[in-house]
């Protein structure tokens, strides 16, 4: 099984969707989590059904910034766990049934704490093997 996160900074470019769509030609995840995606449901909806996806989960974003998207094909089986603005959460089983949260950390200095609270609570749930994948919008040192 192949799966892919990737921050596409909003798709509400003709050009930045056909570069999504590229990317689907060459790599054919099997699951594919966008972050920054700037798209509402009926945005998102238009963009599975373009890259060919079967199943969709979506937290709107403000339309300034955030959003994510979760798309899936039919032979893989998909649970929610939980969905905000900051990390979609399920459990995928392919045959063997682990846990997926694709993250998105605030931007902002001031509520870092927040998704990390969250990441937190959601270990001390794990009993099954997991997987967090994403951007985490933290960075190492003042350069960066």
């Amino acid at each position: 099984m192949k799966l892919l996160a990737w921050n596409c900074y909003g798709l509400g470019s003709a050009r930045a969707v056909r570069a999504l769509l590229e990317v689907r030609r060459h790599l054919n995840p099997d699951v594919w989590f966008l972050s920054e995606t700037h798209l509402d449901n009926a945005k998102a909806e238009n963009i599975r059904r373009w890259a060919g996806f079967n199943h969709l989960l979506v937290h709107e974003s403000d339309d300034q910034s955030g959003g994510l998207v979760l798309m899936w094909r039919d032979d893989i089986s998909i649970q929610v766990q939980g969905i905000t603005k900051n990390y979609i959460d399920v459990v995928i089983d392919n045959g063997v049934s682990w846990r997926f949260i694709g993250v998105y950390g605030d931007p902002e200095w001031n509520q870092k704490h927040v998704t990390w609270e969250a990441l937190r609570s959601i270990k001390g749930d794990l009993n099954t093997p997991w997987l967090l994948m994403g951007d985490f919008n933290e960075i190492l040192y003042n350069m960066e």
